[in-house]
């Protein structure tokens, strides 16, 4: 199997060879990260500061105790186990957004732990425009079990 032939710096004016694999030589990718690095950080103050008001709840005690509880009693993520998955939950999500429901921040029948992945997929359809504002559940609730 032919293997990647080495190119060019892609850097106007270098001419020196890049590594297997690589568009930048050494130093130019060196610099290429670090300002990569601090176009990142400035987009991430960007998003925070354009971050809603309604967002500071998840920074509150009250907030991070019963995150923390409902983990403990949830170690996987909801959404995985419908599928026969064991992954290990790595937050909770609030099936109902806060912003809307803000009456059931801490109602454990509009929580649900999940992985990273599953929350950003979740997330992901929450933005799409067209779509509903907000994927159910797959999983039962205690009042869809009758204990409501």
């Amino acid at each position: 199997m032919p293997s990647a032939s080495k190119s060019v710096c892609t850097q106007p004016s270098c001419t020196r060879v890049a590594p297997l694999g690589q568009t930048r030589c050494t130093q130019h990718q060196e610099e290429w990260a670090a300002r990569r690095q601090v176009q990142v950080a400035k987009a991430h103050k960007q998003y925070n500061e354009r971050r809603p008001e309604s967002d500071s709840f998840y920074r509150t005690e009250r907030w991070k105790k019963r995150s923390q509880q409902f983990r403990r009693l949830h170690p996987l993520c909801a959404e995985c186990e419908l599928i026969g998955l064991v992954v290990p939950s790595k937050m909770v999500d609030h099936i109902k957004p806060y912003r809307e429901r803000p009456d059931l921040a801490l109602d454990d029948d509009n929580l649900r732990a999940l992985c990273w992945p599953c929350h950003n997929r979740v997330g992901a359809k929450v933005r799409e425009p067209g779509t509903s504002p907000r994927v159910e559940p797959r999983v039962t609730t205690a009042t869809s079990r009758g204990r409501g």
